[in-house]
């Protein structure tokens, strides 16, 4: 008998349906049911019983209230008792997990190297060792975590929560993550690009403006994309893929799409490592290139401008399409400070407009290191069934 709550099952796209609901709803903040079908892409008759369900189990409240000029029946979240979550980010070579508390405050943080690999099952048993200890240094029990969300560096089918392009993150493609690890904690999982929960962490800080692209360079480029606090993902969950741009079609190098002249081939810390390597004749660990640009090493800290400057291009199309007001940037590249900062900016301000680039902020991430897993903890809080 078909497995009625896998994958593809109406139980599961129901399950989806209200994840995708409750994170559009941004705790404190009241919207109408026809801004939340907006949001989330859901029809109205959908965001209906949605709401009325969730209503009837006490975790929304619906009031009468204004909306654009018109009454309307307001949605917002209904008060809670102290909710705990873990956020899990996934790299192509990394895992790291951490516990926190609504609204988003880490309690726990630990992380490991996926020393023999990407593969289902590494991930799945890094992901349980960690979370086992987080919840440890937490003093909590998996029993008290209301959600989990975790980031990895791919397309995400929001529905179903299995990595959907091939040439991005083969390993994991149609490998129920969300499935497995919610069947390993015994909690509800939401699985998302990690480039998106790194936007949503910083979309949700205080003060942060209205429209925030929060761009992930480690292997791989890739962008995450909010507005007024609410993720941009795409029909198909490839908005944002900026790495695979194809910045110069005429560059010898092959990306691992098949293609040539991708933005991240040029622009990404690894194509940082393989340049400079090459240069030197020797194989360096990425470790090992950030020394020597922190040494001031004239190799590298040209090798570190080029990249940089082709980055900044890449932004560049990025800010004429979207126009947002800053643009932070993540990975292991932000550990170069300003040698890689200034080099971003000049290509960006080439790139752009000039009332774009007087207007837009080029800026390493203000959460560093763990803005993406501070968006998951964000993420697996909102989604918490």
């Amino acid at each position: 008998m078909p497995d009625a709550t896998g994958p593809g099952s109406l139980s599961a796209l129901r399950l989806a349906n209200r994840q995708r609901l409750l994170l559009a709803l941004t705790p404190g903040q009241q919207i109408s049911q026809a801004e939340l079908a907006r949001l989330t892409g859901l029809a109205p008759a959908t965001i209906s019983g949605l709401v009325r369900d969730l209503v009837d189990e006490g975790q929304l409240l619906v009031r009468q209230g204004v909306a654009n000029g018109r009454r309307s029946r307001l949605v917002e979240r209904a008060p809670t008792r102290q909710r705990y979550g873990i956020g899990i980010d996934l790299g192509r070579t990394h895992v790291r997990v951490v516990a926190g508390v609504e609204p988003g405050e880490v309690l726990a943080d630990a992380a490991a190297v996926l020393t023999d690999g990407l593969t289902p099952d590494t991930v799945v048993a890094a992901i349980g060792k960690l979370t086992a200890q987080v919840c440890d240094e937490a003093g909590l029990r998996t029993g008290q975590v209301t959600g989990i969300a975790v980031g990895v560096p791919a397309p995400v089918d929001a529905v179903t929560g299995v990595v959907t392009e091939t040439a991005i993150l083969p390993s994991l493609v149609g490998f129920p993550l969300r499935d497995e690890v919610s069947a390993l904690l015994g909690r509800p999982v939401v699985v998302e690009n990690d480039a998106n929960l790194g936007a949503l962490a910083l979309a949700r800080r205080a003060g942060a403006p209205r429209s925030v692209v929060f761009v992930k360079v480690g292997s791989g480029i890739g962008a995450g994309v909010a507005v007024a606090g609410q993720l941009l993902r795409g029909d198909f969950g490839s908005a944002g893929e900026i790495g695979h741009l194809a910045l110069d079609p005429g560059l010898s190098v092959v990306c691992r799409c098949g293609r040539r002249g991708c933005l991240e081939t040029v622009g990404s810390a690894e194509s940082v490592r393989t340049a400079l390597s090459s240069a030197l004749q020797h194989d360096l660990s990425l470790a090992e290139v950030l020394g020597l640009i922190g040494d001031g090493h004239p190799v590298a800290v040209h090798v570190l401008e080029d990249a940089g400057e082709l980055l900044g291009r890449g932004l560049g199309w990025l800010a004429m399409i979207l126009n947002p007001a800053e643009i932070a940037l993540g990975g292991p590249l932000i550990a170069a400070g300003d040698a890689w900062l200034r080099p971003v900016r000049q290509g960006f301000r080439r790139a752009v407009l000039p009332g774009v680039a007087a207007r837009t902020g080029i800026i390493i991430s203000p959460l560093g290191e763990a803005t993406e897993a501070a968006g998951a903890l964000i993420a697996g809080l909102s989604a918490a069934d």
